[in-house]
């Protein structure tokens, strides 16, 4: 297993040589159906012994200052200047919107399209979703089924549960039976009735189980936290369209604005033309994002909803006629009734947890998403409803009204790619410095993706500074951890002082910089199309 900072899990290999097959066009679908995370899946390497000495151990960070205001400076006359332009912001912005709430009909504001990929737009569901029938999701199920079936698993692929114990033939036969992958063959067609809301948040899984599947803890970057079914999560508020059941009913299998997978029933309320038409109407008025690490949400009857992440999108209203009362925000609520039909409630929020969108692109308000998630702890594929890296830069990237894909190397669509991969660790962080634009440049190196924020001084030479939710960091061989599991701010160095047998995060086999711009200056950048799957 090739293993790096953050991890790169053994996973899917079928499904990247479908997409490598795939017109470009359908790409980005495999991408959402397939894949979430900062995970680079590789092919499997040959089997390993486990080590004799420890795989984890923890990364000292004593010296190194996590005070925002440090590096995003709040008496630098930019701190109110912003990184990105009104305009860039409107037009993220509406394709942000599009991908919640195209309708696919046209509008004359540009914010519902036939391509937009929500799961609302019908075009979307029956030209992308079900473009070759439902073949293609079917197919996916078999392989996942296949993947996480240990009587086709050997040595250090097989999958272990919370017991330390391998899973059995009974247990991936319990879960087949239960997925009924029969209901997704056919040539299935955009259903009204089966669009749906989270109305809470959501684990999305590989298969319809919340039992985790680790490889063996013995070996390094396996074990907790790294369940192979986890993969990505779900906010409180996002559309979905509901592709299939499990046959006992408790699991829905779900399309959402960036992927597929199976997320427990109890928080997915359906809805009918009457909620979309009055949700859809208020957020095109005004929405907003979640600022807070986490905000407790309650209705206006007392009745406790769910807490919102940061980066969770709501419809606001303001508290009085015209603008906000006291700093508080009227918010609109989805809730599930006893019937699984979604309602619509609402919350208060105050301004230190929601903020109309898009929020300035500014340093001070950055600094402030920044002082709010750093130091919480790093959660493989939102694995308790934590963040991982790309999931990290989704969160604060939406306050601003900019989409970011959930994967790691897709996010370098996000703006102007650069590849460096074939520069060396010097050149890189070189042309970082110099090059790189503070605050709207995403790195990524294989499986994991940083935000740069600026540049401190080291040795008379200027060190690039980035913020990253990170797991941690190995060495060349491979052979252990030094944990950092969080978000944290760290110079991005040739070399680890304090452990030179650390291999250097600049030091990657890929390298590459996407400044992020107007919502066209990207595209499907050359990492997607190298590795279409991952």
């Amino acid at each position: 297993m090739s293993l790096d900072f953050v991890r790169f899990p053994l996973s899917r290999p079928i499904a990247r040589r479908s997409a490598a097959r795939l017109p470009a066009a359908a790409v980005a679908f495999w991408l959402a159906l397939t894949l979430a995370g900062c995970a680079t899946p590789p092919a499997r390497p040959a089997d390993e012994a486990a080590p004799a000495h420890d795989v984890v151990g923890l990364f000292p960070m004593d010296a190194y200052d996590q005070n925002v205001d440090h590096w995003i400076d709040p008496r630098d006359a930019a701190y109110d200047r912003p990184f990105l332009s009104a305009n860039e912001q409107r037009e993220h912005e509406a394709a942000l919107y599009a991908r919640y709430f195209g309708t696919g009909t046209g509008s004359s504001s540009g914010t519902a399209n036939a391509d937009a990929p929500s799961p609302w737009n019908p075009a979307y569901i029956d030209h992308t979703v079900y473009r070759d029938g439902g073949e293609a999701i079917a197919s996916l199920q078999r392989r996942r089924l296949s993947w996480f079936d240990n009587r086709e698993q050997t040595g250090r692929h097989i999958g272990y549960g919370q017991n330390f114990r391998p899973h059995t033939g009974a247990w991936i036969d319990a879960i087949a039976k239960n997925m009924n992958v029969a209901q997704f063959e056919g040539t299935p067609h955009y259903a009204g009735s089966q669009r749906a809301i989270a109305t809470g948040n959501l684990l999305v899984r590989e298969l319809p189980t919340m039992d985790p599947s680790f490889y063996d803890w013995h070996i390094a970057g396996e074990g907790y936290p790294f369940d192979n079914l986890q993969i990505s999560a779900v906010r409180p508020g996002t559309p979905l369209y509901v592709l299939g059941s499990s046959a006992d009913g408790a699991w829905r299998y779900v399309q959402t604005p960036d992927l597929q997978g199976w997320v427990q029933s109890d928080h997915v309320g359906m809805v009918d033309d009457a909620f979309v038409l009055a949700w859809r109407a208020a957020a095109s008025k005004m929405w907003g994002a979640v600022i807070a690490a986490s905000a407790p949400v309650s209705d206006t009857q007392g009745t406790f909803r769910f807490n919102a992440p940061a980066g969770s999108l709501l419809p606001l209203q303001a508290a009085s006629a015209g603008s906000a009362s006291a700093n508080t925000w009227n918010v609109l609520v989805p809730a599930r009734d006893v019937d699984g039909r979604a309602v619509i409630r609402t919350a208060t929020l105050d301004a230190s947890q929601i903020a109309p969108m898009p929020l300035a692109a500014t340093p001070r308000h950055l600094a402030m998403l920044l002082k709010n998630l750093i130091g919480r702890p790093y959660g493989w594929g939102n694995a308790g409803f934590y963040n991982d890296c790309s999931s990290e830069l989704q969160s604060i990237f939406a306050a601003f009204g900019v989409w970011l894909p959930r994967h790691s190397s897709t996010q370098m669509s996000a703006g102007r790619m650069t590849d460096l991969s074939d520069a060396s660790p010097t050149e890189r962080l070189d042309y970082l410095a110099h090059h790189g634009v503070p605050m709207r440049t995403l790195i990524y190196i294989g499986g994991h993706v940083m935000l740069y924020l600026g540049n401190t001084t080291r040795d008379g030479k200027l060190v690039p500074v980035v913020y990253q939710d990170v797991w941690g960091l190995r060495p060349a061989d491979n052979s252990r951890r030094a944990v950092i599991g969080g978000s944290v701010i760290l110079p991005l160095l040739a070399h680890i002082p304090e452990d030179p047998s650390l291999e250097s995060l600049a030091g990657t086999s890929t390298f590459q910089i996407s400044i992020i711009g107007g919502p066209d200056e990207g595209g499907p950048s050359q990492g997607d199309e190298d590795n279409p799957a991952s």
